[in-house]
């Protein structure tokens, strides 16, 4: 027998204290009372009959003590969780490496999970050899380090805490050096890349599925003012499938009430059926014009789908609507010719004479101007002079390096600033944002001390560009026309969500709560400048800072994780059994339990004591 929780001499030292303790509380008595009473004749009566009775009184005695060091060990031996060993007295070192990554939640054709098979598997092999081993229990997702092996307890905790990773990447960890055996459990399709000297225990089984490969929602070229739904479904299957396609969206827009596609309430559906030829994948795509904003859903049934994690999909989609902009500028051939272009604008140009506070806009542009008091929607500003609403200018800096800016913010995306360069440009603080209201700004690019372009939304969302086009190759970039476009979008909040796998999800947000489309707020954590929160599965989150707001589409989207039939594994790995010489021990009895009888043995022996006390059996 060996113990999980314990080494063999910290068991040793454990039974042979608590038999010693017992003794010792049993030999010890109480020290006698002097009692003063009127004659001794009744006690020497009652000392001559004890006399009489000395080896009944003793064998009680006896009786009793053996009973407690029987309790006393019973308990001992159960905290420490002991397991009856295979009978080979060597002393093998194990390491397991089990694959979690997504495909492993494939289910097999009795129910389970590769996963829960895995698991099994694992424990078998962890119950090979004696306690004296030492034992590790790694995954392929990160979420088990390498660390020294220790003992076969500790490894069993550790492999209970794992949990099958959806996103991230999956690869055959890095391990410390090791004499002892190793052992590879997975089903061979997301992790190629395999220490030679690995036994392989495959748990792949053929399974069908169908799952989402691709999904988007973009605007529609030749109608900038609508969106359309981009979809790719593959079939994964060795078999034809037959799939139904459902798309989900909001009817109305009902204050944005996003829960309602989770309820089904104020919902709008398209339908569309395809048949898939086995490894095959078919696009599709589907006109939101009868769609309202809010989150769209779209799922794909299957028959017999093992896989249910691929078969939805979430987006967000805008509204686009014709928007005035009215751009106030001495004269800029580069803005007019851009926003005359612009499908989506209803340009209406002032110069800063002809500009006053009152003019109607859904959306302000202020070229080398800004009016005294803040605009009521959203601005623009290139080169602002010094009002009060503006951060002010501390100087004018010439040739400012370009070496930072943020990526992964919506008014840069597919815009390369490699090549920019500004002759001039004004420096402003950054610790305050563009419209006075003390609030932190988003530095965009440039730095904390010279920054260049910064964003706020406080109350409205405002755009400050601090230098002017004429004094910078902006406007020669090939980029220049999609940032204007993504500043529209941005001002207008016309973004459609982010995009993420699974798993560790960050947003260019800091300090920002996140909720799911059901209102659950997720567990978040700050990283610099962003959140972090972990979405174990599928679905449309909403990160929130103030008035600034950010919907993140988490999908399991990709081929790779979809292919759970493309494994690696040879026909003689893919049986899945363990080999005949690894000598692993099958459960007898109680097993893992052992511990269980242990502690019902105590708990008889307790009555037992109890019982034969009160009939004066035992002391």
């Amino acid at each position: 027998m060996s113990f999980l929780s314990l080494s063999p001499a910290m068991a040793s030292l454990l039974l042979a204290a608590t038999t010693a303790g017992i003794i010792v509380l049993y030999w010890l008595k109480p020290p006698p009372k002097r009692v003063v009473v009127p004659s001794s004749l009744l006690w020497s009566r009652l000392l001559r009959e004890k006399k009489k009775r000395t080896f009944l009184d003793r064998l009680r005695w006896w009786i009793s003590l053996m009973i407690a060091i029987a309790i006393g060990l019973s308990v001992a031996t159960a905290l420490g969780r002991p397991e009856i060993g295979s009978g080979d007295n060597e002393i093998r070192d194990i390491t397991v490496v089990i694959d979690n990554s997504a495909t492993m939640a494939t289910r097999s054709s009795d129910g389970y999970t590769r996963w829960q098979h895995a698991i099994v598997k694992a424990r078998e092999l962890l119950g090979r050899g004696s306690g004296s081993g030492k034992f590790l229990v790694v995954d392929t997702a990160g979420q088990a380090p390498p660390i020294e092996a220790s003992d076969r307890g500790s490894a069993l905790d550790i492999l209970d805490g794992l949990s099958v990773s959806l996103g991230g990447e999956s690869q055959f960890p890095m391990l410390p050096p090791s004499d002892g055996e190793l052992y590879f459990i997975s089903d061979g399709v997301m992790v190629d890349e395999i220490m030679p000297e690995a036994t392989v225990v495959s748990v792949f089984e053929e399974a069908a599925n169908v799952g989402i490969t691709a999904f988007e929602i973009r605007s529609v070229p030749a109608s900038p003012l609508e969106y359309q739904a981009f979809l790719e479904v593959t079939n994964a299957s060795l078999q034809s499938k037959d799939v139904s396609i459902q798309l989900s969206g909001l009817r109305t827009q009902q204050n944005e009430d996003e829960s309602d596609i989770q309820s089904g309430g104020g919902l709008l559906t398209q339908q569309d059926s395809i048949t898939l030829q086995p490894g095959e994948s078919q696009a599709r795509e589907f006109s939101l014009s009868s769609f309202n904003r809010g989150p769209v859903k779209v799922t794909v049934t299957g028959d017999a789908d093992a896989f249910p994690v691929d078969d939805e999909a979430f987006s967000f989609l805008p509204v686009r609507n014709p928007t005035v902009v009215v751009l106030v500028s001495p004269g800029s051939v580069y803005l007019e010719s851009l926003l005359l272009i612009e499908p989506r604008v209803m340009l209406d140009f002032k110069t800063p004479q002809e500009y006053a506070d009152g003019v109607p806009a859904d959306m302000y542009i202020f070229d080398r101007y800004a009016p005294i008091t803040p605009p009521p929607a959203p601005a623009l500003l290139f080169l602002p002079p010094d009002v009060p609403w503006l951060t002010p200018i501390l100087e004018v800096i010439n040739s400012p390096e370009i070496d930072d800016w943020d990526a992964t913010h919506p008014l840069l995306d597919f815009v390369s600033l490699q090549d920019l360069r500004v002759d001039r440009a004004a420096r402003i603080s950054p610790l305050a944002s563009s419209d006075g209201s003390g609030e932190l700004a988003d530095i965009i690019v440039g730095s904390p001390n010279a920054p260049l372009i910064i964003a706020t939304e406080n109350p409205q969302k405002v755009l400050r560009v601090s230098f002017a086009l004429e004094d910078s190759n902006l406007p020669l970039q090939p980029g220049f026309p999609i940032f204007i476009s993504n500043a529209l979008s941005w001002m207008m909040d016309e973004q459609t969500a982010l995009t993420s796998t699974p798993g560790r999800v960050e947003v260019p947000l800091p300090a920002a709560s996140v909720r799911d489309l059901e209102g659950n707020e997720a567990t978040t954590w700050p990283l610099a400048d962003r959140t972090v929160f972990v979405a174990d599965e599928p679905g449309l989150y909403t990160a929130t800072r103030g008035p600034r707001r950010l919907r993140v589409a988490v999908n399991l989207v990709n081929r790779e994780r979809s292919g759970v039939n493309a494994t690696s594994f040879g026909p003689n790995e893919q049986t899945g059994s363990i080999a005949q010489s690894a000598g692993v021990v099958q459960p007898s009895g109680w097993g893992d339990e052992l511990w269980v009888l242990l502690l019902t043995i105590a708990a008889v022996l307790v009555i037992v004591e109890w019982f034969t006390y009160h009939r004066r059996v035992t002391v």
